[in-house]
């Protein structure tokens, strides 16, 4: 990416105000006195590109009053009626874009930005028909009327989606990686990428530097994640799928066997049976139909012959069907006090294994603490007293209780022991509580269907009628079972297929998930980032870094930044070894920066870098000219690269002289202030 220019123009009552650049393809140096500008166009050219939340705001909150309310010009005070900025950019295969967005305007909105094509700054191009965009607002990095989607397009970037904090994903967004390019004033240089927003993106500096890298753990990552994601969804029809089943049996008094309550890729789908209960034993659902439609041809012929039965022969059946009817009662009694128990139980066993975490978790932080202790050598930590020097039981009830005590190691792998415990009896409990439900269910359905023919046995012994309802009454309630479980079957049949559809889709994801590399990063990446080291080293190195050795100082395979000795380079850190001065990080950040773009625009394997680099006052903390001739001379040498750099050189002609000795560059600068006449 190549800015090519940038124009602000300000209309005000005494005509139009504002400043007028273009810029090499390589470095460029914009130089002016403190206070005079410099970060003024610095941010005019973040806020052309939408990128303005880099400078802590978004819209035009983040410029200065100059640009939108009113400016001084040689002792008079002009008031700003209208503002906007042109910004002209080009992309890697040459094609030029104009870009207006306005910063004060009664019609236009700042979140608007209007593409136009061609090269309307440098060239002289006529404005065409704009392309409207939008940024700052919901859909602006995904869909075509997004203007970071326009952008990212023209740019031949493809940002890949990245987990966030709270367990999702969301898109890398493009100012992410505008954080690398572009290093502002005021905050830019406290962190080697500091002005990241806050999109939610976990590790978001890491993501960024991947990308930029060129690695290939983004697609490890998005195979890894929809693989998770679709193992969410096999599990959630699996128990869906269960549910539906379990459901479907209890209604007819019935257990599913030989189906596992999660998903399974062994499940076999001739082993799963639906069995029918039946008394205390279980019968297979075809077996009890046949012995239902036996059941139906007797009461057949019972119902033919009813006419010679003697009254004592009903009364028989009818003290029979009495008992039978007592009998179911007291195991429905029964079968409702054990469920009642279980449920009783099983909340017992809750209550108890939350005790067990929180005492497991009170003992593993006291655990963390006396080891936190010990590396700080603190007596108590270590069981004596800083005082005198005694031993300090690990207990404050060592007089109170006799006999050997669990120290903490033993009483958290006691705990541990007993939560598994705890764990496997409620899995056990509830697989019975389903157990004695469906029992439940069936023993209420069997005393309503004795009842109901019981009343109707009453009925024929009464009546004295030549034909029995209590016969047909039976045979009804067969009917109407036998097609409740006819039904079942059917159901069972497609359930038991979804199951092992369901199967397959978990052995497919478990195959697909041992190929995934188990490596972050490939041995490809991890040569890129040995690369990156070696830039950065180099860099460090030229650039006058002196605060560790810098052969050394490692890039970390976990945060992809500067580390000595396992510990990330910083600014001040005065209790640890890696100790560097405030210029000295400087130094690291621009050798970051310029890494990153010399890692990524390598032939053998190309990154992601756009190519720009943009730094406002990279000369901090007192920076030595030496380190500011390096830093330059580094810039322009780099050929794929534009590099904006914004100085005051300490309003020093002589200093500006050094650092700028035997470099080629385009120099920017104006005298007083920005503003003035067009």
């Amino acid at each position: 990416m190549i800015i090519r220019g940038v124009r602000l123009r300000a209309t005000t009552s005494e005509g139009d105000y504002g400043f007028s650049f273009n810029f090499a393809r390589n470095l460029t140096i914009i130089r002016a006195k403190n206070s005079s500008g410099k970060s003024t166009l610095f941010n005019s050219l973040l806020y052309g590109l939408g990128m303005e939340e880099l400078v802590g705001g978004r819209n035009e909150k983040v410029l200065v009053y100059a640009v939108k309310e009113h400016f001084q010009y040689e002792g008079r005070r002009i008031l700003v009626t209208g503002s906007e900025v042109f910004l002209e950019i080009e992309n890697r295969a040459g094609d030029v874009v104009t870009l207006r967005r306005s910063i004060r305007d009664s019609v236009k909105d700042p979140k608007l930005i209007e593409v136009f094509v061609g090269a309307h700054l440098t060239e002289g191009t006529e404005l065409g028909e704009a392309r409207p965009t939008y940024v700052h607002d919901g859909g602006g990095a995904q869909r075509p009327e997004g203007f970071h989607r326009f952008l990212e397009s023209f740019l031949g970037l493809s940002l890949p989606r990245v987990p966030t904090t709270n367990g999702s994903e969301t898109k890398l967004y493009l100012q992410t990686i505008f954080a690398a390019m572009a290093v502002e004033q005021k905050r830019g240089w406290t962190d080697y990428i500091a002005s990241i927003p806050f999109y939610g993106i976990r590790d978001a500096r890491t993501r960024v530097v991947e990308f930029l890298l060129g690695l290939g753990v983004f697609e490890t990552n998005a195979l890894r994640n929809r693989l998770n994601a679709e193992s969410i969804e096999i599990d959630a029809d699996w128990r869906k799928t269960v549910e539906e089943l379990r459901r479907e049996a209890t209604a007819v008094g019935a257990v599913v066997e030989g189906v596992s309550g999660t998903p399974t890729a062994l499940f076999d789908e001739a082993a799963a049976t639906v069995r029918r209960l039946s008394g205390s034993s279980s019968v297979a659902l075809p077996e009890h139909i046949s012995q239902l439609r036996s059941e139906y041809a007797a009461l057949q012929l019972q119902a033919q012959e009813y006419h010679k039965t003697s009254g004592a022969e009903a009364m028989q059946g009818l003290t029979v069907a009495m008992d039978e009817l007592q009998q179911l009662s007291v195991l429905h009694e029964r079968a409702t006090a054990r469920h009642v128990e279980q449920r009783v139980s099983l909340r017992d066993y809750e209550k108890l294994l939350a005790e067990a975490n929180e005492d497991l978790e009170r003992n593993k932080t006291a655990a963390k603490l006396r080891e936190l202790g010990a590396k700080h050598e603190v007596a108590t930590a270590s069981g004596k007293c800083p005082t005198c020097n005694q031993p300090v039981e690990d207990t404050l009830l060592a007089d109170a209780v006799t006999g050997p005590q669990m120290d903490l190691a033993t009483n958290i792998a006691y705990l541990d022991s007993q939560r598994r415990m705890l764990l496997r009896q409620i899995a056990g409990l509830k697989s019975e509580l389903q157990a004695t439900e469906v029992r439940v269910s069936e023993l209420a359905a069997r005393i309503a269907r004795k009842r109901d023919l019981l009343t109707a046995m009453r009925g024929d012994v009464t009546s004295g009628a030549s034909e029995s309802k209590a016969v047909v009454r039976r045979q009804i309630q067969i009917e109407v079972e036998v097609e409740a479980l006819e039904r079942l079957q059917a159901k069972t049949v497609e359930l038991f297929g979804r199951l092992a559809q369901i199967a397959k889709r978990l052995s497919n994801n478990q195959a697909a998930r041992r190929s995934v590399p188990k490596e972050t990063y490939s041995a490809e990446d991890l040569e890129r980032i040995k690369r990156f080291q070696l830039y950065f080293r180099s860099n460090a190195g030229s650039f006058g870094y002196e605060s560790a050795p810098i052969s050394d100082v490692e890039i970390g395979k976990d945060t992809l930044v500067p580390c000595l000795a396992q510990m990330e380079l910083r600014e001040i850190r005065t209790d640890i070894k890696s100790d560097s001065s405030a210029s000295d990080f400087v130094r690291l950040i621009w050798s970051y920066l310029l890494a990153l773009h010399q890692t990524s625009s390598s032939p053998s394997s190309p990154g992601n870098h756009p190519g720009l680099l943009m730094f406002d006052e990279p000369g901090q903390h007192s920076m030595a000219v030496d380190s500011q001739h390096a830093l330059l001379k580094q810039l322009a040498g780099e050929s794929t690269l534009q590099s904006i750099v914004a100085a005051s050189f300490d309003e020093a002609e002589e200093v500006f002289r050094q650092a700028t000795e035997g470099l080629k560059y385009t120099l920017i600068e104006w005298d007083g202030k920005l503003i003035r006449p067009l």
